[in-house]
């Protein structure tokens, strides 16, 4: 036997069948537990001192004020109450007649606009570069006097000739005073 076993040493049988098992054991059970690889190579970092580790929490960082918003408010000068408007081809639109001027108020945060509004200017413009303005809603349109049916276009004519008129008799009022 002692031939046999001697025969089989001699070819390393032996020595890979008992080695094999021995480094396993050593290295499976004793030396691999005590090494930590990390799933991704940036998972352990170092971390300098002063580099931010600590964080000091919301609201205690000093912070610079935001400026109050800058809301504009467009004041519209009216010249007729809401009417029925139609186009040349047929087509209503509900709207009040408003001269080309406006008055704009800048306001700073949640202050109101002021609640008395501005005169009207002493001369309205009512048309320019043949087109009307009208305010359907909040939004102004510009529309063309020659895309307005005839009556339409006749009360514009009507309440530019009662600002003509009011005009002249202020103009000519001062002088019969003196």
């Amino acid at each position: 036997m002692k031939t046999a076993l001697s025969a089989f040493m001699r070819q390393g049988f032996v020595r890979r069948a008992l080695l094999v098992p021995a480094v396993l054991a050593l290295t499976g059970a004793g030396l691999l537990a005590q090494i930590a690889i990390p799933a991704t190579p940036k998972k352990f970092t170092k971390r300098v001192e002063g580099s931010g580790g600590a964080s000091i929490g919301p609201g205690l960082a000093p912070s610079t004020p935001k400026p109050p918003p800058v809301v504009r408010t467009t004041m519209y000068y009216t010249l007729s109450d809401s009417r029925q408007w139609t186009s040349a081809d047929g087509k209503p639109l509900l709207a009040k007649l408003i001269a080309f001027e406006e008055h704009v108020i800048e306001t700073q945060g949640n202050q109101p606009p002021p609640v008395t509004a501005p005169p009207m200017p002493t001369n309205p413009t009512l048309v320019r570069d043949g087109k009307a303005r009208l305010l359907s809603g909040n939004t102004p349109y510009e529309v063309p006097l020659e895309r307005l049916s005839q009556p339409d276009r006749d009360f514009i004519e009507g309440i530019r000739a009662a600002v003509a008129a009011k005009n002249a008799q202020a103009n000519t009022a001062p002088a019969e005073k003196k």
